[in-house]
């Protein structure tokens, strides 16, 4: 061998004696860390995640009981999918974040008392981070790019189930889009693709009770309201106290055309928004006293939409449409009551005055509050519409034509 060759020789040997002593020191102020992890740790500063990876399963055949070990390739993973996720690799960062799911998992299954915090905090590093780019995507409407995000997190986390939840919430969300552009198979479509995922879920979590309810919804909006009656049924019994759930439960009534059932749930929800301690649900009250008037209208069941309405003016004494619905149902109910006591003017006519008393109350109340509607908003034509009305009914024909004149005026009739 040459001088050159020898010289080569001794510097390379040196070399791996440095790197050799190096390690060891490292291993030795790391405590019981082996070298292999130690050297992987050095890989991930240098950002060499695939060769810190492979160092420690050289050192796992050494020791494959190396919580520490697992940890790091974890880390190295995590490091990966991040990278691929930063060039749009999908398919790269969803395997890279898999396979960092189940090394954190294993470090922590062999030593829970020393791993669990490190590797909780890990993981959800991992799951926010994506999410956190899929919630963003999600408020700008790019709906592909959000869902790819939801999908990286439930694969960097597949514990937790709001993942798949968002992406589901969003596929509702673009159903309404699809909807309100008048392309009802596609809005089918995505309600289709929310149903399909929510079963999912529900295959790993059954019972789960916020799953179910967003199944329920779902199924609804496909028109398939047996099956969520069925399931808002089991809800209810367990649940029935909450407001989310019940308003959803509103959403299946009104499909069913179950108008005096969902102007109950509404008024429900109102009591409880009314005894509870949150100041942010009181001015939630005025709305649902309002929806619960709405179908209690539609139920004609007038005695109780006005008792709903008369509570959500109490709460804003000036709103003008809600003086406008209080007028037309005071009427309603008082022409309701004037055709039964004319039905009942020869077989029970005790029992039609009493009728056309309480008829004349009403159609009383609907002038009362028409002329206090025309007073605030004197350009209301809704109001001076129904005020004439009324005022004919109680024979005042006078002032029911000089109010429809009004009428006609302000709606540019001749």
């Amino acid at each position: 061998m040459d001088h050159e060759g020898e010289f080569l020789m001794n510097k390379s040997r040196v070399t791996l004696l440095v790197v050799a002593l190096t390690l060891l020191a490292l291993a030795l102020l790391a405590g019981c860390r082996s070298a292999h992890t130690t050297s992987a740790i050095l890989y991930i500063e240098q950002e060499q995640y695939q060769k810190a990876i492979d160092v420690i399963d050289e050192g796992l055949q050494f020791n494959p009981n190396d919580p520490e070990g697992f940890y790091y390739q974890g880390e190295a993973y995590s490091r990966m999918a991040q990278v691929a996720t930063d060039e749009n690799d999908y398919l790269g960062a969803k395997h890279a974040y898999e396979n960092a799911y189940k090394k954190y998992v294993q470090a922590r299954t062999m030593d829970p008392a020393n791993w669990s915090e490190r590797v909780a905090e890990a993981l959800d590093i991992n799951y926010t981070n994506a999410k956190r780019e899929g919630l963003s995507n999600w408020r700008e409407n790019h709906f592909e790019e959000a869902e790819g995000f939801f999908r990286l997190a439930f694969a960097a986390l597949p514990d937790s189930v709001d993942a798949i939840k968002q992406i589901a919430l969003m596929k509702i969300q673009q159903a309404d889009i699809a909807t309100g552009e008048g392309d009802d198979a596609k809005a089918k479509t995505f309600l289709t693709e929310a149903l399909d995922l929510q079963n999912q879920v529900l295959a790993d979590h059954p019972g789960k009770y916020k799953l179910l309810a967003d199944k329920a919804y779902i199924l609804t909006q496909l028109d398939r309201t047996d099956e969520a009656q069925a399931i808002y049924d089991q809800l209810m019994r367990d649940h029935g106290d909450d407001p989310e759930l019940l308003l959803d439960v509103v959403g299946l009534y009104s499909k069913q055309s179950r108008y005096q059932d969902a102007g109950d749930l509404f008024m429900k929800v109102a009591g409880i928004y009314f005894n509870d301690s949150d100041p942010a649900n009181d001015v939630k009250l005025k709305g649902m006293y309002s929806e619960a008037g709405y179908n209690y209208a539609l139920a004609e069941n007038y005695p109780k939409a006005l008792e709903a309405y008369d509570r959500a003016n109490e709460i804003d004494v000036n709103d003008a449409s809600l003086m406008a619905r209080r007028v037309q149902l005071n009427l309603l109910q008082g022409q309701t009551l004037a055709r039964e006591s004319a039905g009942l003017m020869v077989d029970d006519p005790a029992k039609a005055a009493d009728l056309e008393a309480q008829s004349r109350a009403f159609l009383q109340r609907a002038v009362d509050v028409g002329n206090a509607l025309v007073d605030i908003d004197p350009s209301n034509a809704e109001g001076y519409y129904y005020l004439a009305d009324a005022q004919a009914a109680l024979g005042d024909t006078a002032a029911s034509l000089e109010n429809r004149k009004t009428y006609n005026e302000l709606m540019g009739n001749q």
